[in-house]
């Protein structure tokens, strides 16, 4: 499966990694492992997760309190945002919109 991740999504990393490793650089290390794992379930299960509160499948990041939400289009996945569980709904609708 072919993986295109969108510029929202790598910002989205970027800035959640950043504010961990703030704290600790292990846990910054830790989120990014987590977001990781989670593409390849999905790029493994090639999707079959829930649709999240933003509309689109999602899978979640535990322990972190993020959502990778993503599109399968034939054998391409989008990964299109890493959302903060407490973000409003229409956040990535909002960011995709702007893209």
């Amino acid at each position: 499966m072919r993986v295109v991740f969108s510029s929202l999504f790598k910002e989205d990393l970027t800035e959640a990694e950043s504010r961990y490793a703030s704290i600790s650089p292990r846990l910054g290390d830790d989120l990014h492992a987590r977001v990781k794992e989670a593409i390849r379930t999905i790029i493994r299960w090639k999707g079959g997760d829930h649709v999240g509160p933003h509309g689109y499948p999602s899978r979640k990041c535990r322990p972190f309190p993020y959502i990778v939400y993503y599109e399968i289009d034939g054998d391409t996945l989008h990964v299109l945002g890493l959302v903060h569980e407490r973000r409003h709904p229409n956040y990535l609708h909002r960011k995709l919109g702007e893209s």
